[in-house]
């Protein structure tokens, strides 16, 4: 089928591409694979190892009596799973070793069984518009017609428009245009290479697009990846994860993209010199290492680079000790991921800090930190200049309350500190709600904490909440923040904000675990300051420390019913606050806001409020 040509520079109409057949009509030759090029095996990632070549099928079965048939030879190639568990073997057949890999992760599969990449237009071709290139070629099948629909304007008059019913093919031709494209997702397909560029004919490029997923692809030279963004001026997001790149050597040019033309005038829709926009980079389950990564940054691939993702690549050190170059890799770098790669060192917090100036944020999340504290009772003393304000600790090893008094020497301004054996798993130290209360009084610059807003009346009540617990001696919590904490400063600043606790008579190990907390009892004063109810008597009742604002609200329904449960206000007394702590969230529970044994707890009317409003 022939199709027009159009060259209104990027407005590129999908009709503009080849068969999926070579230009002159022959099929395209059958790819012979390397050793080292990536490929698929039955949908599984795989590199090949060796091949390809003739080894002798394993001999087949026969029955007793009959002779063994000479084993035939079949054409195979070794691949290298990416994945344990998919291969049979380590690179030894029938006793002989043709490659090396770890056991279970080789194979021997014949070459038809092994699909090798593609270039991304045919890429793209295939994913978005496989549908279209039939019909491309049978477009005069495709009826259009016009109809006629009655309609009232907004002047109430009656009139009548003609529109056009073109059919999918020409709203395709209207909407499918390379330009229109903002996001792609190539993921699990075959894509390897740019070139050739044998779909499209002529200048072609995606001048919007600004996310862009190859996850899973085949892709395994930086060059292809350079040369594919040099075709998406705009892009700002790209994500890599789960390929297998080859290694980089610093001082070392990349080499020009595989099945690059040569000698070819490049007028495509890029600016000349062309630099790269991308700001996030996803290079998780890649196992790329520093020496790639410190390459990439030598040669400019990725110079405006900010968010970077490093997440399960086994960099056990996180962040090696660079301090010897000159020039910090990376510089606009502000959020580095470096979740579950087995990171036991808290040095590393420091090393994120010398080696990229204008980090923000730090993802270390699934790793081992807090088997062992080596490096994390340095983390108060560590005067090193950051701009680091945020740190996700989520799912690591903190199992000890010396762990947490040694991070909260660390100044912040957002923690995520969840799923950690401390608070969870089969026996919590702490329940969750304690450990925030105690975060909170010992770093007061923090204003986020798992995911929430650090308000100030959380803060109040988290702060004179600790006060109960730093005045039990005895109490483990209060011994084990010692060892790596000035509890005594803390609690000096506190008594400075907030004086004297009420009600502080609470130990921590009531808040140890959620089973003694339902069990433990505080005894508290409620008492009615509504006008209905002024005259009634102080109840003083024996509650859960676990009970919750709205429990409570009920309890006090019951007791003064002449105030209805829904204008029900209640405020827990405090010298220092004329009005009180209002406990106004109903979820949570009254040891949340420091509630503990002696403490008043007013019962007042919305309906008093609202008068009083009135009146003034």
């Amino acid at each position: 089928a022939e199709f027009p040509h159009h060259c209104p520079y990027t407005s590129r109409r999908v009709s503009e591409f080849l068969p999926a057949n070579m230009a002159d009509g022959t099929e395209t030759a059958p790819q012979r694979p390397s050793v080292g090029r990536r490929c698929r095996v039955a949908g599984k990632l795989a590199t090949v190892r060796w091949g390809p070549g003739l080894v002798s099928a394993p001999p087949k079965k026969v029955a007793e009596g009959e002779e063994q048939a000479q084993p035939e030879s079949v054409e195979v190639i070794g691949i290298e799973y990416d994945e344990p568990g998919l291969g049979k073997h380590d690179g030894t057949h029938q006793g002989e070793r043709l490659f090396s890999c770890p056991m279970g992760f080789g194979s021997f599969v014949k070459v038809g069984k092994v699909e090798f990449g593609v270039s991304i237009q045919k890429a793209i071709a295939g994913k978005y518009f496989d549908g279209l290139m039939a019909e491309a070629a049978s477009k005069s099948t495709l009826v259009e017609s016009v109809d006629a629909v009655d309609y009232i304007d907004s002047k109430g008059r009656e009139k009548t428009m003609n529109v056009e019913l073109v059919g999918r093919y020409g709203v395709e031709q209207r909407q499918q245009r390379l330009e229109s494209f903002v996001e792609i997702a190539l993921a699990e397909t075959n894509l390897e290479t740019r070139y050739p560029e044998d779909v499209w004919i002529g200048d072609w490029s995606l001048p919007n697009l600004k996310s862009l997923w190859l996850d899973r692809t085949l892709i395994s030279e930086w060059s292809d990846v350079a040369s594919i963004a040099e075709l998406c001026p705009a892009l700002e997001w790209l994500s890599l994860s789960k390929l297998r790149f080859a290694p980089l050597q610093r001082g070392v040019s990349l080499p020009p993209p595989r099945g690059a033309p040569v000698d070819v005038v490049d007028n495509r829709l890029v600016l000349n010199p062309f630099v790269c926009r991308i700001k996030t980079l996803v290079l998780n389950g890649t196992m790329i290492t520093w020496d790639s990564l410190c390459a990439l940054d030598d040669a400019r691939v990725f110079p405006h680079l900010e968010n970077l993702n490093l997440a399960n690549n086994e960099l056990h050190q996180g962040i090696p000790d660079i301090s010897g170059d000159t020039r910090s890799p990376f510089p606009n770098l502000r959020s580095l991921v470096l979740d579950g790669n087995g990171i036991k060192d808290w040095r590393v917090l420091k090393r994120a800090c010398l080696t990229f100036p204008k980090l923000e944020q730090l993802h270390l999340n699934s790793n081992l930190l807090g088997e062992v504290l080596d490096g994390l009772a340095d983390l108060a003393s560590d005067d090193t200049p950051r701009r680091l304000v945020a740190l996700f600790l989520n799912e690591n090893k903190l199992s000890s309350w010396q762990a947490i008094g040694a991070l909260s020497n660390y100044c912040v301004l957002e923690l995520k500190a969840q799923h950690i054996p401390l608070t969870s798993g089969d026996a919590p130290l702490a329940s969750p709600m304690l450990l925030r209360q105690v975060f909170i009084a010992l770093m007061p610059t923090l204003m986020r904490l798992n995911a929430s807003e650090i308000t100030a009346k959380e803060r109040i009540a988290a702060e004179r909440y600790f006060l109960g617990v730093a005045s039990q001696e005895s109490s483990n919590l209060v011994r084990s923040l010692k060892e790596m904490t000035d509890v005594a400063a803390h609690v000096e600043r506190l008594k400075g904000i907030h004086g004297d606790v009420v009600g502080g008579d609470v130990t921590e190990e009531a808040q140890a675990s959620r089973t003694s907390l339902v069990h433990s009892l505080v005894e508290v004063s409620l008492r009615p300051v509504g006008a209905a109810i002024v005259d009634k008597p102080v109840a003083t009742k024996k509650v859960p420390h676990t009970m919750t604002v709205g429990e409570l609200r009920t309890l006090c329904a019951a007791l003064f019913k002449q105030v209805p449960l829904d204008r029900l206000r209640l405020q827990l007394a405090d010298p220092s606050l004329p009005f009180g702590i209002p406990l106004d969230e109903e979820a949570r529970e009254l040891g949340f806001y420091g509630v503990g044994d002696g403490a008043e707890i007013r019962i007042d009317d919305a309906q008093d409020w609202s008068e009083s409003c009135k009146n003034k």
